[in-house]
């Protein structure tokens, strides 16, 4: 928790800096929790003033006793109940004696240091609102979550509103400092009319701010309670005139903006109605009785009408397809749709080519008497061009349950998957597999490949069996899902196994675990999940299973743990593990066993799939072990033996292993045995600084030094892909064992491509042979908000679209330690091919490389096509990370952009015209060396050729 200096008095008498207005009715249970919060401010110049709103459960005199504890506190009453949150916040607002005010509601607390960080910020930059974040913990699970924690991923200031429209989605008062003269000079208070008083407020607020500060710290902690226990007044969407209410709200939060003096506000809130507001009334609608539903869409209607079709314009294709529904009173046709969004499907049936405009139709009931026709036309119309634009590892694909029946031990599952465009037919080495996976932490999954696929035009027709296996211990999973996975030797996508609800699922059930399986197994019974896709759940067992389960079990779980233990990450480094390894170091080598290894488990691709692809061509005899990190999910595609990283089977075969293959580095306990082969494949020519040229090595203790120089000592080959290679790379690890000098096997395939392989991969992955492609590959980069969590992409792609047009597709490949979102309304112009395992397949289709710092730039030269360095941030990445070796900004194999206009101007001239060619060849022959495309052969003859 950072806590922030407050450059002002931090006295407890005279005028009070900030004012903490507390709301509160009828609770009792929590209210004391909550002023707690407040007198145990770090910072402690405040006043609190409790509004009570005419408890009537005798809370007010616990709230009054506890205010009354801190003189820094006064309580009052009002003269009625107002029946909201808004009738004690106008009151206590009225009356703060403070330069700044805060809210809070009686059921939720402050974070210690709100006050401090919140007033320190706000006197730092003189704003009239400050911002913190929220954590929202969830009474019942005892879960924290976050709330739009993006916005808060930085400290920022904005001089208004329309520097980051997007904060406006914040649309709670709470978590922020309001500055009071700011509230009092503009008239803004809250309606106590109406319930969801908070639009309002925050809505002319944020149009009336000149000044608007974010800081990353947490300021408040919002409980969530299970609606059984409490249920809070806006959280009453079973009721028409909460509708009305909010409706009415947002009507009065629109009035008071001006949408001349702040559009980028009014358009954004306008697009939280159809994202947000009206979008939790639309997903009730599932739940609710067709006359309710009815009632929701004739009062939404003349709301949604009203919202520009340029705001409709920036919705996903079934958000579009809902708000079609929608204005169509169509009741099934939502809950149609909800299906296709739960799902988070592309496309959903009945999508229907119309014959006369060749365009794609969605077709709902009443559309053609609703109001506002043009606009609900535009909603369920889905351009020809679009549907065959998005490659079809891009689409989410709805498969659908056709027939569900129990044949002995199988669960036999017929299905189809909906392909209006025809993409999968035809498609080359197409395969469909089920993937069961164990909800919760268990970690278990499978694969099961379907047969009989077929494809009729617009449904591609499979069956699959499933069955549990008896070498697998199933006792801690309760329920299984399943998804559907279509792949082929280059891309892969997984989606929703979706059951209809008129489709009836057989109560039969099947067994699965252990040696007694027939006494003991745990039994399951196939079922339809809450978000409507097929599941497998444990059934409860019988007394007399149970007593027998107690007297066999033990064997059982020891006979199936024993085997199981053996491919499940362990705590390897302990004690244990560490003497267990080295007795295994004692066991004879096995010279006929490879154990290969790609990117930390990460990947079955790059210069160890080269090795291992043509090690099986020459030494047939040769055993393969390729190990993955767990939950390794394409294991189908290995035609080896695999491991899991960090098991004691991985132990196992690294003590074992005559030779080691990798391109990155085994785990630190890894201990290289006398007698064993270890290949180091390195994954890329260095440009940033490597091993002991890092800068984090000058400095650095003996010990860290020597487990570096330990590492790389246990090689025994190194590939050697150029002269620059061994000018940086082989010095900074003080490597001095055998070169091999063939160059990168990664990049054989690329040394003589030919026009028909181009051709044949962008079939192969939907993309049309006349396009232009550009391939985005950056380099890592550090998430602020963590490794789990995307990277933001330095690249406007509204902009990119307008300015590139329509014909230029750009596929982005992300690190492949970092992932990135690209939101569904680019699929077809932007593609992430994060997901492809081979880079080098990218390369060959691609016709220009945008990069920065990444060693990508090195192998794309083995193509010879044009490359654009976007090295929007040099002087920062330079200074701020590890350096490099040599400057890109003096030497570079094309064109140096630091900005996205001057991006967009050089791809358009060199997607025509090879500018750089002189250059980038110069570049190649001083960094990148000569690939003759026999790395991996002559790698492989010398490492097991002489043996």
């Amino acid at each position: 928790m950072v806590i922030r200096n407050v450059p002002v008095s931090n006295r407890t008498t005279g005028s009070p800096d900030i004012t903490i207005v507390l709301a509160h009715y009828n609770d009792g249970d929590h209210v004391v929790d909550a002023i707690r919060s407040v007198y145990g401010q770090t910072y402690r110049n405040i006043e609190l003033i409790l509004v009570d709103d005419c408890s009537t459960d005798g809370s007010a005199t616990i709230a009054q006793k506890a205010v009354q504890l801190d003189a820094r506190g006064q309580f009052m009453t009002l003269e009625k109940n107002s029946g909201g949150v808004g009738g004690p916040r106008r009151r206590g607002l009225e009356l703060a004696n403070g330069r700044y005010v805060l809210f809070l509601d009686s059921d939720d607390r402050l974070d210690r240091h709100a006050c401090k960080n919140l007033l320190a910020e706000a006197t730092l930059n003189d704003a009239d609102i400050v911002m913190a974040k929220t954590k929202r913990f969830e009474i019942g699970s005892k879960k924290w979550r976050g709330w739009h924690d993006r916005l808060f991923a930085e400290n920022s200031f904005y001089e208004s509103i329309e520097d980051n429209p997007d904060l406006a989605v914040d649309t709670i008062v709470v978590a922020k400092l309001y500055r009071i003269d700011f509230l009092r000079k503009n008239g803004i208070q809250f309606p106590t009319d109406i319930h969801y008083e908070d639009l309002v407020f925050s809505a002319t607020s944020f149009a009336n701010a000149r000044g608007i500060s974010v800081i990353p710290e947490s300021a408040y902690i919002w409980n969530i309670y299970p609606n059984e226990i409490r249920k809070s007044i806006t959280n009453q969407r079973d009721s028409i005139r909460n509708l009305q209410h909010r409706i009415e709200a947002l009507r009065r939060a629109f009035y008071s903006i001006d949408s001349k003096e702040t559009p980028g506000l009014f358009a954004r809130l306008q697009l939280k109605v159809l994202r947000h507001d009206a979008r939790l009334y639309l997903n009730d609608i599932r739940h609710h009785t067709d006359e309710f539903s009815a009632d929701i869409l004739q009062l939404l209607r003349p709301f949604l009408s009203e919202i520009p079709e340029a705001i409709y314009d920036r919705l996903d294709q079934p958000e579009r397809f809902l708000y079609g529904a929608a204005l169509s009173l169509d009741v099934n046709g939502v809950r149609e749709v909800q299906k296709m969004i739960r799902n988070r499907a592309t496309w959903l049936p009945p999508l229907v080519l119309d014959s006369a405009s060749k365009n794609y139709r969605w077709l709902v009931d009443n559309a053609a008497t609703s109001d506002g026709q043009d606009l609900v036309t535009k909603l369920l119309t889905v351009q020809s061009a679009q549907v065959g634009s998005v490659p079809w590892f891009q689409v989410r694909w709805y498969h659908e349950v056709q027939e569900v029946t129990v044949s002995g031990n199988n669960l036999l599952i017929n299905a189809h998957s909906f392909d209006p465009g025809a993409k999968l037919e035809g498609l080359k080495d197409l395969k469909v597999r089920v993937h069961l996976f164990a909800r919760g932490k268990a970690g278990f999954s499978t694969n099961f490949i379907a047969s009989n696929v077929k494809h009729d035009g617009t449904w591609l027709h499979w069956n699959v069996a499933v069955a549990l296996s008896e070498h697998v211990d199933y006792s801690n999973i309760s329920k299984f899902g399943m998804r559907v996975r279509l792949s082929n030797s280059l891309a892969s996508t997984e989606g929703h196994l979706s059951v209809p609800r008129e489709l009836n699922i057989p109560k039969k059930r099947i067994n699965g675990g252990g040696p007694f399986s027939i006494l003991l197994s745990n039994r399951y019974r196939p079922y339809r999940t809450i978000d409507d896709t097929l599941g497998l759940k444990r059934l409860k067992s019988g007394n007399a299973r149970k007593a027998l389960r107690r007297i066999v079990a033990p064997l059982d779980e020891l006979l199936l743990k024993f085997s199981q233990v053996l491919n499940t990450p362990a705590k390897v480094n302990s004690k244990f593990w560490r003497t267990a390894y080295r007795a295994m170091r004692l066991l004879p080598l096995r010279e006929n066993s490879s154990l290969f290894e790609s990117h930390m488990g990460k990947s079955y691709a790059d210069s160890p799939r080269v090795i291992s692809d043509e090690l099986s061509a020459q030494f047939k005899d040769q055993k393969q072990i390729w190990s993955f990190a767990n939950g390794f999910d394409d294991l189908d595609s290995v035609p080896h033996q695999t491991i899991v990283r960090h098991s004691p089977r991985y132990l196992y075969e690294l003590a074992r292993s005559g030779y080691l293959v990798d391109n990155q580095s085994f785990p630190s306990y890894f201990k290289k045995r006398s007698g064993q082969r270890y290949l180091q494949l390195w994954h890329g020519i260095p440009l940033k600084k490597m091993g002991l040229d890092e800068p984090d090595f000058l400095n650095a203790p003996k010990r860290k030094r020597v487990e570096l120089l330990n590492r790389s000592s246990y090689w025994d080959f190194l590939t050697v892909p150029s002269p620059y290679f061994e000018d940086t790379f082989v010095p900074a690890f003080d490597y001095t064992n055998e070169l091999l000098r063939y160059g990168s096997p990664r990049n054989d395939s690329l040394v003589s491509l030919e026009p028909s392989e181009v051709t044949r991969l962008r079939r192969d992955l939907g993309l049309r042979s006349d396009q232009k492609i550009v391939l985005y590959a950056p380099t890592f980069r550090a998430s602020s908000r963590g490794s789990r969590q995307p990277i933001r992409l330095e690249l406007d792609l509204e902009n990119w679209l307008e300015s590139m047009g329509e014909e230029c597709v750009l596929l982005v490949r992300a690190h492949y330690l970092n992932k990135i979102n690209i939101h569904p309304r680019f699929f077809g112009k932007v593609i992430d091919v994060s997901s492809i395992p081979e880079i080098a397949n990218l390369y060959a289709l691609s016709d220009v490389l945008v990069t920065d710092y990444s060693s990508v730039m090195f192998d794309f030269l083995t193509v010879d096509k044009p490359i654009v360095i976007y090295a929007y941030d040099y002087e920062r990445y330079v200074d701020d990370e590890r350096g490099t070796y040599f400057s890109l900004l003096d030497d570079s194999p094309g064109q140096v952009v630091k900005s996205q206009d001057e991006l967009h101007n050089s791809l358009k001239e060199r997607l025509y015209v090879d500018h750089d060619q002189a250059k980038r060849h110069a570049f190649e022959g001083r960094y990148a060396g000569h690939e003759d495309g026999n790395a991996g052969s002559n790698t492989v003859a010398r490492v097991w050729g002489d043996r």
